[in-house]
């Protein structure tokens, strides 16, 4: 019998510490600082494997993010120039 080679991706999963389980925190809308840095350049929201953050702060996230930005916190998107 003839086997076929199948293709794998190699990932390579470092464990990152979610920022907010050590800081003993939860993410704010009002502390653009901190939400911010979650943010990409063109203003995306980073993904978990990007950010490291755990699943229920990563939500929390999210929703922080939204909220600045429905208050002008936060814009929605970077144009660049």
């Amino acid at each position: 019998m003839k086997r076929t080679m199948q293709k794998t991706r190699k990932r390579i999963n470092k464990p990152k510490d979610c920022y907010y389980c050590k800081s003993e925190t939860l993410p704010d809308y009002k502390d653009t600082k901190s939400v911010d840095r979650f943010v990409s350049e063109r203003g995306k929201i980073m993904g978990k494997m990007y950010s490291g953050l755990c699943q229920k702060h990563q939500g929390k996230l999210t929703e922080a993010i939204k909220r600045a930005r429905h208050l002008a916190l936060l814009p929605f998107i970077v144009r660049p120039s």
